[in-house]
């Protein structure tokens, strides 16, 4: 079982990283991600001889469409996700041809070691960026969109860049997939979103800090994972296992709305 979860991990590693960015640090309604994740496993068929790249690229497609979208033409950006993943979809059956078509690549070492050298090479990357000026700018916009109007970075740079990175790393996932399991399926990104916020908010539980910290999505998706694992064997049926997973938000919200009420009523508000 051990194995299965990290193997699995490692394949949604990428996109819960990309979440982290969209979804915790800019606080985007982010259902866009669906479809860079779909994407990039269609920009890695198109491209078999560089699949990593051309995945990743992918995926920064939907995000640079949506970006746009949003900062350039002013259209509210869950709209703008909305639209994207209809026309994403439509692009997705075009280049495909088909639901489904057959996708597997011939790598030099086991499948193992190679999720395994991405996700690290992902992480320390991203540590890094965390760090650094522009990755505080994601949470900084985050809590306050409107902090930037006085300082010389750009508001919609942040965003630019933010959405477009995490749609890049959901499209990397989305390649590991599709190597994974041998196919490139249209509904293939069915629940993702689901799946984000469930890892996401299960790491903010394991994990509480208020400044940016990659081992909130590291530790979400492990969660998930030996969650899901662990229902499996106790007798779940995974076909019911969205609706545990959006009963688990749901708590989480109330909890969470419960706890600011409490701190509210305390303060006389």
């Amino acid at each position: 079982m051990f194995i299965s979860v990290i193997e699995q991990a490692l394949i949604a590693l990428p996109l819960i990283l990309g979440a982290y960015l969209t979804l915790s640090l800019l606080k985007l309604p982010d259902f866009s991600l669906e479809s860079a994740y779909l994407f990039g496993a269609v920009g890695a068929y198109l491209f078999p001889d560089f699949p990593l790249i051309s995945g990743c690229l992918g995926g920064m497609v939907v995000g640079s469409v949506v970006t746009f979208f949003n900062q350039v033409l002013h259209i509210p950006f869950l709209l703008a996700a909305i639209v994207i993943n209809g026309l994403f979809h439509g692009l997705t059956q075009y280049f495909l041809g088909t639901s489904i078509a057959s996708f597997h690549l011939t790598f030099p070492m086991d499948e193992l070691g190679f999720l395994s050298l991405i996700g690290a090479s992902l992480i320390i990357l991203l540590k890094f960026f965390l760090r650094s000026e522009l990755g505080f700018s994601l949470a900084i916009f985050g809590n306050n969109p409107n902090f930037f109007q006085n300082h010389p970075i750009s508001g919609r740079y942040v965003v630019f860049f933010g959405v477009t990175l995490g749609h890049g790393l959901a499209g990397i996932s989305g390649f590991l997939f599709a190597q994974s399991n041998g196919f490139v399926d249209l509904t293939m990104n069915f629940g993702i979103l689901l799946l984000c916020l469930t890892a996401l908010m299960a790491g903010k539980l394991l994990f509480r800090l208020h400044r940016p910290n990659i081992l909130v999505p590291i530790l979400g998706i492990l969660a998930y994972f030996l969650l899901q694992q662990s229902l499996l064997r106790i007798g779940l049926n995974l076909k019911y296992f969205n609706a545990f997973q959006a009963l688990f938000v749901l708590f989480i919200l109330f909890i969470g709305q419960r706890k600011q009420k409490i701190s509210l009523d305390h303060l006389g508000v």
